[in-house]
C-alpha cells in the first residue's frame, strides 16, 4: 500500500474513532446519568469505557471533530487546510482541558478528565505527524545535475 494511501486511511481512522466515541457517549447517557450527561457537566462525570467522561456537549464536539477529521483524511494529500484546522481545533480543546482541570470548579461544561486531555493531546500530535508526512510525500524529490531549463539551439 502506498504511503499516501496509508496516511489518508490513518487520518480517516482517527476521525472514525471520534465518531464512534461520540455515538457511544450518546448511547451511554441515560436518566441515571446526572453529572456528565447534562449540558452543565462536572468534573466527576460518568465514564465511557471506564476512561472518557460522558457529556452531551463533549459528545457533540467529538462527533463534529470526528466527521471533519474523516473529511480531512480524504483530502490530506491534496490540501492540508482542513487537516491543519482540525489540529488547531484539537489543540484548542486540549488547552481548554488543561485550564479546566487546573481550575477544578465543578462547573465545567464539558466535564473533561485527564483521559480526555491525553486523547486530545495524542490526536493533535498524530495529526501533525500525518500532515507533515503527507507534505513530504507530495514534495517532488530534487534531481541532482539535471538542468531545469531546456537547452537552446543558437544559430
Amino acid at each position: 500500500m502506498p504511503v499516501r494511501a496509508m496516511i489518508r486511511l490513518f487520518v480517516t481512522a482517527v476521525g472514525v474513532f471520534f465518531v464512534v466515541l461520540a455515538i457511544s457517549g450518546f448511547a451511554s447517557i441515560s436518566d441515571a446519568t446526572t453529572v456528565g450527561g447534562g449540558l452543565r457537566g462536572g468534573n466527576d462525570a460518568d465514564l465511557l469505557w471506564g476512561l472518557f467522561s460522558v457529556n452531551t456537549v463533549l459528545n457533540f464536539i467529538h462527533l463534529l471533530f470526528g466527521a471533519l477529521t474523516i473529511m480531512a483524511g480524504f483530502m490530506v494529500d491534496r490540501t492540508r487546510m482542513l487537516a491543519w484546522t482540525m489540529v488547531g481545533a484539537f489543540a484548542a480543546l486540549l488547552v481548554y482541558d488543561i485550564v479546566s482541570m487546573l481550575l477544578l470548579t465543578g462547573t465545567d461544561p464539558l466535564a473533561v478528565n485527564s483521559a480526555d486531555a491525553w486523547l486530545h493531546a495524542i490526536t493533535t500530535v498524530v495529526l501533525v505527524v500525518a500532515i507533515v508526512l503527507a507534505a513530504k510525500q507530495r514534495a517532488p524529490a530534487p534531481t541532482a545535475g539535471v538542468a531545469s531549463r531546456p537547452a537552446h539551439n543558437h544559430p
